[in-house]
């Protein structure tokens, strides 16, 4: 996983927890609101509960959780069995000193009563109401709201978290892009910069020991050639940053490659080191030319850093494919390196320019972008890279 695909599932998590404590203060807020309400409502139900029924003195229409109770010349009389706690005598006294009506709130064996005592003339009238449904009620809408609220912020974390991503991919990708583009361009630049710098050099010496006119039209023709190879090599690299696909043409590929290694023949000659190439017959492939050089630049270029004295390039067909092998001399990649992966070079070279893992990297992704596969063949000796490229039918 690439450090931007980490930093987009943090802040995605981030984004996902912040939506979510915002739902869940919503959540609370409504949940509150509709707790208060509904508490009200039962609390207005059950004072007109009380105010009807202590109309009836017998209680013999009262409801089986509501208890009459009436008191007169100290004799008290109900229209059923009390239960426990009742009658509120504290409120009879209250009742009668104060001669309105009392509301007291009554607790007995775990059940709760909403009492309202009165005075009626000589008499004293209470009613109690058990509250029990009541508060299961409220139990129950309680619970009801707190289990909706979790739910509704854990769906919420889930869809801020994927809304997020999903929302946050194109900037990521857009910034990928670019990154690879600044790195590509850095890298792939650099070889043939190297090889001009090169063949100038080489120009300027063969100036300086009057060589022949021919050998200098040859190297001023090489050194034309660099220039023309670095702006294909600077228009496919834009080509992938905006990500637009190209067009598949037809190339041959043991041309290209004859012609690359010739490009490339003044920096092996400088490092003493054979460069030779394999390419008897035609071997058309479906890809673009710029695209196909750069592979093949970046092979080359990635032999003669680490080889010895030789490198050789192949270039086989059979019916559906056109493969290239790349060949050094050298130590050759351990099991368990990462060729193909950016800033990611494991291959040792204790002189010359810094490596930084970009030009298989390179390879990979434009051998991948048009239906082709790469490999490093470890069962060879030496370094060897197999890219493998679809034929061309036409």
């Amino acid at each position: 996983m690439t450090s931007d695909e980490l930093a987009l599932r943090r802040r995605a998590r981030m984004l996902a927890l912040q939506f979510a404590a915002v739902i869940a203060v919503i959540i609370a807020l409504v949940g509150t609101v509709a707790y208060v309400l509904v508490s009200a409502s039962i609390a207005e139900a059950t004072d007109r509960a009380l105010s009807i029924s202590g109309a009836d003195l017998r209680g013999d229409e009262a409801p089986a959780d509501t208890w009459v109770i009436t008191v007169r010349d100290g004799r008290t009389q109900s229209s059923k069995p009390l239960p426990e706690g009742l009658p509120d005598t504290a409120a009879l006294d209250s009742a009668r000193d104060a001669g309105g009506p009392v509301d007291t709130t009554v607790s007995a064996d775990g059940r709760s009563y909403a009492v309202r005592t009165r005075v009626e003339g000589d008499l004293l009238v209470q009613v109690a109401i058990d509250q029990h449904e009541s508060d299961e009620e409220r139990t129950r809408l309680a619970w009801s709201l707190v289990i909706a609220g979790a739910v509704g912020v854990a769906a919420s974390a889930v869809g801020g978290y994927l809304l997020s991503r999903r929302a946050m991919r194109p900037l990521t990708e857009a910034l990928a892009r670019q990154r690879r583009f600044v790195a590509d361009a850095s890298h792939e630049l650099r070889t043939p910069l190297t090889l001009l710098s090169t063949r100038v050099q080489l120009l300027r010496r063969r100036i300086d020991a009057q060589a022949p006119p021919e050998r200098l039209r040859t190297e001023a023709d090489a050194v034309v050639a660099d220039t023309a190879a670095l702006t294909a090599i600077l228009e496919d690299l834009l080509i992938a940053a905006d990500d637009r696909r190209s067009a598949v043409g037809v190339v041959d590929v043991a041309a290209i490659a004859r012609e690359v290694a010739t490009a490339a023949r003044a920096e092996a000659d400088a490092a003493g080191i054979a460069l030779v190439v394999d390419a008897p017959a035609p071997a058309a492939a479906a890809v673009d030319e710029a695209p196909l050089r750069r592979v093949l630049f970046s092979l080359i270029s990635n032999a003669l850093d680490h080889a010895r004295s030789t490198v050789t390039v192949h270039v086989v067909t059979d019916v559906r494919t056109v493969r290239i092998d790349v060949a050094d001399d050298g130590d050759g990649f351990r099991e368990g390196d990462r060729p193909f992966e950016r800033f990611a070079s494991d291959r040792a070279n204790a002189v010359g320019p810094a490596h930084y893992g970009l030009g298989l990297a390179l390879v990979a992704e434009v051998v991948n972008r048009y239906g082709g596969t790469v490999r490093v063949a470890h069962e060879r000796p030496g370094g060897v890279v197999e890219a493998t490229l679809p034929r061309s039918s036409s």
